[in-house]
């Protein structure tokens, strides 16, 4: 079996972090070797955030490196522009359409948000699905269910973990208060994959 790369990224506070620790959870319930590796940036101000994923039978090392990555999940339309390079040619990309104003000084420089960013990033990455994921949350009435959200879209196209097995992991990891509702952004994610 081969080792399966997957790059998560998104600002600070968007659940980035819990993502990776649902699919290694998911990955560790399916009986598989997982190892990961998180930035947190300046993730309490709303830096950037990104977490690589390396899923396997035997998984060497836990960073993921440009051109790498089987999949890019983004919780943000730039920060999925700038991950786009740690795909691979064939790397599938599941973006969120949400546009967070960027904080840095750099970018404030270069000017503002790209108006055409989704054409920008569909030219880069043939394999791309945009999902508008802050909409479907808020539907829940919970914006927090972004990132279970996304995972939900990914579950539809990565066959190396099954649906129960994420399921073992969302129930794991959240309380019994939440899950349900956890379970519910997944299966919206499925739905919209």
């Amino acid at each position: 079996m081969n080792i399966v790369n997957i790059m998560l990224s998104g600002v600070g506070g968007q659940g980035i972090l819990t993502s990776g620790r649902i699919l290694a959870l998911a990955a560790l319930d399916r009986g598989l070797d997982v190892k990961m590796s998180e930035v947190h940036g300046m993730s309490q101000r709303g830096g950037n955030v990104d977490s690589h994923i390396r899923i396997g039978e035997n998984v060497p090392s836990s960073l993921i490196p440009r051109g790498g990555a089987d999949y890019l999940i983004s919780f943000e339309m730039m920060e999925g522009l700038r991950y786009l390079d740690y795909l691979k040619p064939d790397g599938r990309a599941i973006i969120s359409k949400l546009k967070i104003s960027p904080l840095s000084s750099s970018l404030k420089k270069g000017g503002s948000y790209p108006q055409n960013i989704e054409e920008i990033i569909l030219k880069k990455a043939p394999y791309v699905k945009m999902i508008d994921a802050d909409k479907i949350a808020k539907e829940l009435g919970d914006i927090r269910m972004v990132n279970i959200i996304l995972l939900g879209v990914l579950s539809k196209s990565f066959s190396l973990i099954e649906r129960s097995n994420f399921e073992n992991a969302i129930k794991q990891r959240f309380s019994p208060k939440i899950t349900p509702l956890c379970l519910k952004a997944f299966e919206r994610g499925i739905e919209n994959g």
